[in-house]
């Protein structure tokens, strides 16, 4: 895609370049922008550092990670996130500016919608976000991701750092680690 458009290459000429059969790619995709939505999500994906498997904080309480490095695991990840797509920015424009976009930011959202309620999970025991619908809060910050990478890739900004800066300063009060504290519920 550094070279040509989506739209430019086909099926075929994929699969012989991957060394796959027509048949095993529409055995997973239904068509090239199903492929690329799943694959651009999925090299984001890899950059994310936050867990999205619940058993991996079911050990006893003191394993837990704090509410402040679930935070800052967010903000890691996000920065190379960031970072990623401004190596690849055609690339991203491309995925965020054709057919495949709600694709695309569909499954974005849906992968960030998984690690997000597990966080907020964390946070509740902990005490913070007490009284704040999960549910709601994890599809907010979900929401958010997509929509500051998003914004990122349409614009030529190169500075990462000073961009999660501005996204983690923008966070709300319901999940600010200042906010008061309601006691953690009992064991």
């Amino acid at each position: 895609m550094n070279d040509r458009d989506l739209t430019e290459i086909s099926i075929s000429e994929l699969c012989r370049t991957a060394g796959v059969h027509r048949t095993t790619f529409y055995g997973h995709y239904a068509d090239i922008f199903a492929f690329a939505a799943d694959s651009f999500a999925r090299m984001l994906d890899d950059l994310v550092e936050v867990s999205d498997q619940p058993d991996d904080f079911a050990q006893p309480e003191p394993s837990l990670p704090s509410p402040e490095e679930i935070v800052q695991a967010y903000a890691d990840s996000i920065q190379q996130a960031l970072a990623h797509i401004s190596d690849n920015r055609a690339s991203y424009r491309m995925m965020f500016g054709t057919r495949v976009d709600a694709g695309f930011r569909r499954e974005l959202f849906e992968r960030s919608l998984s690690r997000a309620s597990v966080a907020v999970t964390v946070w509740q025991s902990q005490g913070y976000a007490a009284g704040v619908d999960p549910r709601i809060a994890a599809a907010w910050i979900a929401g958010g991701v997509v929509g500051v990478l998003e914004q990122w890739t349409a614009g030529d900004d190169t500075d990462a750092e000073a961009r999660i800066a501005d996204v983690m300063a923008s966070w709300p009060a319901w999940g600010s680690l200042d906010a008061p504290r309601a006691p953690a519920p009992a064991a």
